[in-house]
């Protein structure tokens, strides 16, 4: 028996994929982003070829019992005109935001229809809740990198609803990176789900008010963390560690926070992250009362204004990594360039590097001299 036999699969030069072969593994880049996933069928092979060549990517695994024939390799026809890189990634990473409104869509609706039945007091079955858990985590198998595709949402609609998946995704995120055990990150997953049901209890006026607010306006929208908690606090199958989180995860390290004012490590942990993904997906998404800001934008305010009220060390973590994630991503300047990220000084992570489109020049808006130039636009 020859070593092909012994295994299910092949190793096939991109150069020789032909269409109806399936892939016996889901193929990354090296951002760790899926191009494309287990058990796909190859179709449009010209397109796959061209995507593969994009990413540096030269061969690939196909399942043997659905290869065809090598002896026709030969007699592939190799077109000369090729869809331009550019349009071929945009192309796919339209299809990418696409499904993944569609996943969003979909635990949206499910999770519409749970908070209403919280704020009446009905039963809430815990599959429920799980089935949602699923579903946001499931995203990350479709890509590793949610935050590119956050950002190109773009006003996503229904406030609250969004900022409750975002924030479950980002949390999620978080918590990969600090390997929090399985049990911690469905918490996490969860508490970000359920962070502002509160708000729900809020008068809607004061939630979508484009005036600066009263003392007393701000009091009573800072008690969405208190009506939370008392909204889930009588449904056993959400976990103390939950309930925690969801009503402290506007507490901050130096005590500025509410609605207890707790100190440092007197925090809960997963309290920490839920905070941080709170304070980036805040800033990164439009309000009533101000435009949002880029994921460049928010990394600054939050390195320069934030150190001290949200845990450094995650933050740190967070910042390092989130950075990384928008390598690739195509941007508008304000001097008018379109260019992509090619690389995040650490020293100035919101200060990317970046390749002018279709130029050889290489623009550091770290240096002085490009220090008016600012990215206005995640394209």
């Amino acid at each position: 028996m020859s070593y092909l036999n012994k295994r299910d699969y092949k190793q096939v030069e991109i150069e020789d994929l032909m269409e109806g072969m399936e892939l016996k593994t889901e193929v990354v880049n090296r951002y760790g982003n899926v191009l494309l996933p287990e058990g796909m069928v190859l179709q449009d092979i010209e397109k796959v070829k061209q995507l593969l060549d994009l990413h540096n990517i030269r061969s690939v695994r196909v399942k043997v019992d659905n290869s065809i024939n090598t002896s026709f390799l030969d007699d592939l026809i190799r077109p000369d005109e090729y869809i331009d890189s550019d349009e071929l990634e945009e192309l796919q990473l339209n299809m990418e935001v696409e499904n993944f409104k569609a996943d969003l869509s979909e635990v949206k609706e499910e999770l519409q229809a749970n908070f209403e039945k919280i704020l009446k007091g009905e039963t809430v079955e815990q599959s429920e809740f799980q089935d949602n858990i699923k579903k946001i985590l499931e995203i990350f198998k479709g890509s590793l990198n949610v935050f590119q595709l956050l950002e190109r949402m773009k006003n996503y609609d229904d406030l609250t609803y969004a900022h409750s998946q975002n924030v479950a995704l980002i949390s999620y995120a978080i918590g990969k990176w600090l390997d929090l055990s399985q049990e911690q990150l469905t918490d996490l997953t969860l508490s970000g789900l359920l962070l502002d049901i509160g708000k729900m209890q809020v008068p809607v006026e004061l939630l979508n008010k484009r005036e600066k607010l009263t003392h007393d306006e701000i009091l009573e929208c800072q008690k969405h963390a208190i009506y939370g908690h008392q909204l889930i606090k009588n449904y056993s199958f959400v976990s103390e560690v939950v309930k925690q989180t969801v009503l402290l995860h506007h507490e901050r390290m130096d005590g500025s926070g509410y609605p207890m004012g707790l100190k440092g490590d007197k925090i809960p942990l997963l309290a920490r992250i839920l905070a941080i993904a709170d304070v980036y997906n805040a800033l990164t998404s439009e309000r009533p009362y101000r435009e949002k800001k880029t994921p460049f934008n928010a990394i600054k305010i939050m390195e320069q204004e934030y150190v001290e009220k949200l845990d450094a060390k995650i933050l740190y973590i967070f910042l390092q990594r989130i950075g990384n994630c928008f390598i690739g991503q195509t941007v508008e300047l304000s001097n008018g360039s379109v260019g992509k990220i090619i690389f995040i000084p650490k020293q100035n992570l919101y200060r990317p590097i970046i390749q002018i489109k279709n130029s050889d020049t290489i623009l550091d808006l770290s240096q002085p001299a490009n220090k008016d130039i600012e990215i206005i636009d995640f394209k």
